[in-house]
């Protein structure tokens, strides 16, 4: 169940290079596949509606715009993660997203949203599951970490990324 939270949640697009596509939703006009967000960790139980700031890719944690949901809501691949739209306005809700993180820093996952904020590595997370990024490849290799004990792999199609993670708590 752990697993399939911290999958589902991180299934997202990668890289901060410019792509020359452009979004497909006026919604979504403001931010272009390539570049970098960020999304407040945010209260799920609040009434105020998350939005997607543009920032310098260089920002941890961020998130690099891969690619814009189609008329239906939808990414292009499941991998891409996309905030439910209970949670983001409307031009956030049309992002499918790739964490962009840095290796060994420690990022707590909000649950139900799947945000990300960086944590200290030493605490046990206040709102979701805590997790170290153990190494960052430029691959899309769901076999490039290892499996056992509590590490996953976190791969994004586009451009292609891997995380490798360890959970902490």
């Amino acid at each position: 169940m752990l697993v399939a939270v911290v999958v589902t949640a991180l299934a997202a697009v990668s890289g901060c290079a410019k792509s020359p596509q452009t979004p497909q939703y006026a919604g979504a006009s403001m931010f272009a596949v390539g570049d970098c967000v960020t999304i407040p960790a945010g209260n799920p139980a609040s009434s105020d509606t998350l939005h997607a700031t543009k920032v310098s890719c260089s920002a941890d944690p961020s998130y690099t715009v891969g690619a814009v949901a189609n008329a239906a809501g939808s990414c292009p691949s499941p991998e891409y993660q996309h905030l439910a739209t209970e949670y983001v306005d409307a031009s956030t809700s049309k992002l499918c997203l790739v964490p962009n993180l840095v290796a060994e820093h420690c990022y707590e996952l909000g649950v139900p949203m799947g945000t990300l904020q960086l944590a200290d590595c030493s605490q046990r997370g206040q709102q979701g599951l805590l997790v170290q990024v153990t190494a960052r490849l430029d691959v899309r290799d769901q076999k490039a970490c290892p499996s056992e004990g509590g590490q996953y792999a976190w791969p994004y199609p586009s451009p292609a990324r891997t995380y490798c993670t360890q959970t902490i708590f």
